[in-house]
């Protein structure tokens, strides 16, 4: 019996003594470090910074105060987040029934606070203190002047898209859009180097004389297309009254608010070959001066009326 006891006693013993050891075994074991919080990802798109430009994220509600900004920020995909647009905005038709903010000179501030918007567009700069009232509503206003170029047209679109969505995004989608554009003119410009007797031609802006000369942007659109510009060799959309019995264009394009019996009215055009022949066209000239997709198609439409068979 007494062995019996004393093999017990030592049983338990050795179960003591090896759940202590257990015990001891874990309390050495070194503790797991505790896991790390998952890094803050990092936009790539905002803020936006561009010369003095900063937007800080992205904008949901636009104003814009041209009507030039207003048709590319829409073919930039931006028509839902226009919340209001100038007084002289008419395209594209999306557009008719949203609020209207004035002008870049007389900006409505009542109408755009109303508003709320993150961003202001403007192709001409605003007063000083317009800017900063505008900017004490919340609002960062962005200027993009008028394009005297394809390279700076380009420019136009990828900063109003970068704005609108990012420094990645945005810039891409600014260089999509434009690019497909460019692809429009290159083509267009193809077909007008197979031409083997160009004419000369003239683009009439106001009568008497305002035409397209050689400095503008218009009048490199104008030789883009095969028509030598009988301009060229003047500037500032000026053609020298003192020069006008020497202008005698094949081709004539006018502003289409220009009545075309006024041609048949003035000595300066009607001896011309153009009119003689009647090769008058009308031209939509706000597709020029706002610069945006339509100028690709007025400028398809001039080719077409220079280059019937082509």
């Amino acid at each position: 019996m007494r062995v019996r006891w004393l093999t017990l006693l030592l049983a338990a013993a050795v179960a003591v003594t090896a759940a202590g050891c257990k015990d001891k075994g874990k309390e050495q074991e070194p503790s797991e470090p505790a896991s790390s919080a998952a890094p803050e990802p990092v936009d790539l798109n905002f803020p936006v910074s561009i010369g003095e430009i900063r937007i800080p994220e992205r904008p949901e509600r636009i104003v814009s105060l041209s009507p030039a900004l207003t048709e590319i920020l829409c073919e930039l995909g931006a028509e839902d987040r226009l919340a209001g647009v100038s007084d002289f905005c008419d395209y594209p038709p999306a557009v008719e029934g949203l609020e209207r903010c004035g002008s870049a000179p007389l900006p409505n501030f009542e109408a755009i606070s109303g508003l709320s918007p993150d961003v202001v567009f403007t192709s001409a700069p605003l007063a000083q203190a317009d800017t900063v009232r505008l900017q004490q509503m919340g609002a960062e206003v962005v200027i993009l002047g008028r394009a005297d170029s394809l390279d700076t047209l380009a420019e136009v679109y990828e900063t109003a898209a970068t704005v609108l969505d990012g420094m990645e995004d945005g810039a891409e989608n600014g260089r999509t859009v434009f690019d497909g554009l460019l692809a429009g003119y290159d083509a267009l410009k193809a077909r007008a180097s197979g031409i083997s007797e160009p004419l000369g031609g003239i683009l009439l802006r106001e009568p008497p004389l305002l035409m397209a000369t050689g400095d503008t942007f218009e009048g490199e659109l104008l030789e883009s297309i095969g028509v030598e510009n009988d301009a060229a060799e003047f500037t500032g959309w000026v053609y020298p009254s003192d020069k006008a019995v020497d202008l005698y264009p094949d081709l004539i394009f006018y502003d289409q608010s220009i009545d075309p019996s006024y041609f048949q009215s003035t000595p300066v055009y009607s001896t011309t070959g153009a009119f003689q022949n009647g090769r008058l066209y009308p031209v939509d000239m706000t597709a020029f001066e706002r610069q945006s997709g339509r100028m690709l198609d007025e400028l398809t439409r001039m080719f077409e009326s220079a280059y019937p068979e082509e």
